[in-house]
Parts: C-alpha cells; sequence; structure tokens
C-alpha cells in the first residue's frame, strides 16, 4: 500500500463523511480508515491481517477496495507481492442529476443488483480472488477435486457465486462440495440446486448443513428411493408434499414408507395423491405406528369376514290373510254343473 497524494497528519474530510459512508457495507470504511491510518505510520496491511482484525474473509477485503476503486478513492494494481492499493485524495462524490415530473432533482443511484440472478465475474476479478485470498484458493483446489477436473471459467463463475452471490460462508461450501463427492454427485448444475436450496433455507454454520444433511439423508432420500427416484435431488414440489407429511401430517417415516408401498402394490406405481389419502386416513385415526397399521388391517378384515344378520323378509311384517279356499272350491264346481245341466 501507499499513498498517491500529499499528507503530513491523518485527517477524515467532511466529504468522506458526507459523500461515502452510506451506500455500502459498515466494515468498507473501518477498513478504508484503519489501513490508512496504518500507512501513516510507514506500516502496509496486508489482506490476511485486515481480515483477521475485522473478523471477514479475504474476499471480502478484495470486494471493499473494489467499492473503494468504484468510488475513485484507491485504485488497485499488481505488486510484486500481490495486490498494491494507492490511495487517492477524497473528492465530492460525482452524482447525475434527474428533473421529475414535479420539478424536484434527486440523485440518480444506480438499481439494486438483482439477487435472483447469479452475477458474472469478469477472468480479472476471478485471477484476482484466487491470486489474493487464500480461503477463495483453497475453495478452488477443493472444486476441482470434487468435480475431477480443471476449472473452468464458468466453473470457477458459478462456484463463486456460491459465496458472493448466495452469501454461503467459505466453510459452507467446502462441506457441500465434500457431502456431493462423497454421495458421488460430481455434476456442477447438482452442486449449483444444492446451494440455491442451502441459501433458501438460511444454512449459515457447518453444524447447521451437517445436520440438514442428515436430515435429509434420513426422510428425503429414503423416500424417494420408495417412489424410484433415489438418484434425484428433491425438487421444490417434492418437498412441498414430502414436507406435508413428515411435518403438518406429522407421519412417521416408517408409515411413509409403508404408504408408498401399499400405493404402488395396489395400481403397480407411485401416486402422490394415492398415497397422501392413505396417509390422511391413518393421520385421522390416529395410526402412528406399524403395530397399529397392522391392527387396523385384522379389524377390517374381521369386519368384512364376519357372517352378517340375514336380511328380513319385506313381506313378512304384513298381515296374512284368511282364505277359504273350500268356498272358492263349491262356487267352481256349481258353476261347472250349470254349464253341463244348460247343454
Amino acid at each position: 500500500m501507499k499513498i498517491g497524494y500529499a499528507c503530513s497528519n491523518l485527517e477524515l474530510s467532511t466529504i468522506f463523511i458526507d459523500d461515502y459512508l452510506a451506500d455500502c457495507l459498515p466494515v468498507y470504511p473501518l477498513i478504508y480508515i484503519w489501513s490508512l491510518r496504518r500507512l501513516m505510520d510507514g506500516e502496509c496491511a496486508t489482506l490476511q491481517e485486515i481480515s483477521e482484525r475485522f473478523r471477514i474473509t479475504e474476499g471480502d477485503v478484495i470486494k471493499a477496495w473494489q467499492h473503494w476503486e468504484k468510488e475513485g478513492l484507491v485504485s488497485i494494481s499488481s505488486g510484486k507481492n500481490g495486490m498494491e492499493i494507492t490511495f487517492g485524495p477524497v473528492r465530492p462524490r460525482q452524482t447525475s442529476v434527474v428533473l421529475l415530473s414535479d420539478n424536484t432533482a434527486k440523485a440518480a443511484e444506480s438499481p439494486p443488483q438483482n439477487v435472483a440472478t447469479r452475477p458474472n465475474y469478469t477472468t480479472q476479478e476471478l485471477a484476482c480472488y484466487r491470486s489474493e485470498s487464500s480461503d477463495i484458493k483453497r475453495l478452488f483446489s477443493l472444486a476441482e477435486k470434487t468435480l475431477g477436473k480443471l476449472l473452468s471459467y464458468n466453473d470457477m463463475n458459478v462456484i463463486f457465486g456460491f459465496h458472493d452471490w448466495l452469501r454461503l460462508p467459505i466453510d459452507v461450501i467446502e462441506f457441500l462440495l465434500e457431502y456431493c463427492e462423497e454421495t458421488d454427485h460430481r455434476s456442477l448444475r447438482y452442486i449449483e440446486k444444492c446451494a440455491l436450496d442451502w441459501a433458501e433455507r438460511g444454512i449459515a454454520d457447518k453444524s447447521s448443513a451437517a445436520e440438514y444433511v442428515q436430515n435429509f439423508d434420513l426422510n428425503y432420500r429414503t423416500i424417494l428411493r420408495h417412489t424410484g427416484q433415489s438418484a434425484a435431488y428433491p425438487t421444490p414440489a417434492q418437498r412441498k408434499y414430502m414436507n406435508k407429511w413428515l411435518h403438518e401430517l406429522n407421519m412417521p417415516l416408517e408409515l411413509i414408507t409403508e404408504a408408498i408401498d401399499r400405493c404402488v402394490e395396489k395400481i403397480n406405481k407411485f401416486d402422490k395423491k394415492y398415497t397422501e389419502k392413505i396417509l390422511t386416513e391413518w393421520h385421522k385415526n390416529g395410526i402412528l405406528t406399524k403395530e397399529a397399521v397392522a391392527a387396523a388391517d385384522n379389524d377390517f378384515v374381521g369386519k368384512k369376514t364376519s357372517p352378517r344378520p340375514a336380511a328380513k323378509n319385506r313381506f313378512v311384517n304384513f298381515k296374512q290373510r284368511d282364505i277359504d279356499y273350500s268356498r272358492y272350491e263349491k262356487l267352481e264346481r256349481a258353476y261347472i254343473d250349470q254349464k253341463l245341466n244348460a247343454n
């Protein structure tokens, strides 16, 4: 580091306070001021020293200097010892003015970054991160081991995005790479899908990642295996119905797999709705163990095979008529005799 302008003492410009303290992470001004103070004593601060001082990664230190370079307060160059920072004088920030419909003026601000889209980093940026940050260098080396190849520009762009874009800590990304290697998932697309899922769930440390992986292996993967999709990472739609079975219905894993097996046995394929119907019925009846399922099955079979009471004849309750058949017989005989005598 060096100072690129005449300065005999450390003065914090009011321009710096008024124009540059806002619109950046709070640690960025601290890095700027602390490093400038070190230079006033003739000492040069390294990336590692700044990283340890403010308890951030070396990659974040690099991003701080890139921020100040963009603001025009420092310039970055490559020296024999790596990145070299040259401080420049503090000048008022240049802002463009946009006239609004009500004739008021407003300083134009750059639109916020679209966090839904992974940014693209230049080859120079990636090379700088790799050479200046031991964390990023170690991360890229582990990624090469996991993928089994040298990283291309696109590979580095995606992997660095896990940290810079998704804000996953370096040790969490390393754990993710090691986990994917152990489970033989070496596709970068698969790894990125996992990283997006972890970021969405707010996994911020290695212990949380380990707990999530354990639950995933125990629950999701077991369910997927029974549905015939053991090699797939669950989609959001799949996670939605599996979470319903596991958490809303609070069904044990063994009953979920039992329901899937019964579904496949009945219709020769896995069907989400049919399986959920079975689980919902068990949940409604308070059936939460395999023993309870067996008891319910036996009860159903018993009711089905037990003799039913004979159905009553619907005419039984009618009052039977007393018919005098001998009287009808006498009338019929008199009628026949009358016909014979007439002839």
